[in-house]
């Protein structure tokens, strides 16, 4: 079970996943198990040690609620930035739609299913008081 915290500035995985190619950039597809709410967040594979593979995930890019996640683990691609200066194809060869040609894209087959746990953005915060004389008592009344 992968645990991501969306508290952390940037989270550090290793995965395990059912390739050997290459890869640069892994997407998350995820479905949340309790109201089924899904989207998609990326990672960016920082090396490769034997089967596994190290991949550091934003945690502004984890999903938004604490709790359980079905994960499918795709191969991820990354499309570089196109700018006006630097479009040197013919108008009715343009494989991009200008207003995402910078975001991650899912590609290829599953490569692994896994079960995550999200915490850090919705838990209930605890305040502890402590002291060097924990002898101290209090007493609370319900009207």
């Amino acid at each position: 079970m992968l645990k991501l915290d969306k508290s952390q500035t940037t989270n550090t995985i290793a995965l395990h996943l059912a390739t050997t190619a290459s890869l640069s950039d892994v997407a998350f597809v995820y479905s949340q198990s309790y109201d089924l709410s899904n989207g998609t967040f990326f990672g960016n594979v920082t090396e490769t040690k034997g089967k596994y593979r190290i991949v550091s995930i934003s945690g502004s890019s984890i999903p938004a609620y604490s709790g359980q996640y079905n994960i499918d683990i795709y191969q991820g691609t990354t499309a570089a930035p196109v700018t006006w200066a630097a479009a040197n194809f013919a108008w009715n060869n343009n494989s991009y739609t200008w207003n995402n040609v910078s975001e991650a894209a899912v590609t290829g087959s599953i490569l692994r299913t896994i079960r995550a746990w999200v915490s850090g953005s919705n838990d209930v915060s605890f305040t502890e008081y402590t002291t060097t004389n924990e002898y101290g008592t209090y007493t609370t009344y319900e009207s």
